[in-house]
């Protein structure tokens, strides 16, 4: 039983780290698009100086997305390879993983407990 609820939470971990960070992904998406709608609306403006911080909005903001998306990919990496190991280190270590889990749990009532 504690070991198909071990296998199920390794699932759903896998699952959240594929489907990534969906709250934070969607904010960026939409102050990327804010960004770009901004950047359109001043294009007709014949200013020099808002040509200049337009080009330098543009550069940053491509700059920033390719940031964001190796950030992402990084992160996303490191979290499968962690549950890939967790995963791999449970089906190893079944009992020692209980032992673990049981730890945890105590002490997290414990604190809990005091508050």
């Amino acid at each position: 039983m504690e070991m198909e609820n071990a296998m199920e939470t390794g699932k759903r971990v896998r699952k959240a780290v594929k489907n990534g960070g969906a709250a934070g992904r969607d904010e960026w998406q939409r102050l990327v698009a804010d960004v770009e709608d901004l950047v359109k609306k001043v294009a007709n403006v014949d200013d020099d100086e808002i040509a200049e911080i337009r080009s330098k909005v543009e550069s940053t903001l491509a700059e920033a997305k390719s940031s964001a998306s190796a950030g992402i990919a990084l992160a996303r990496g490191h979290a499968e390879d962690a549950s890939e190991a967790t995963d791999e280190y449970v089906r190893e270590n079944p009992w020692a993983a209980i032992g673990i889990a049981a730890a945890v749990g105590i002490i997290i009532g414990f604190v809990a407990g005091r508050r």
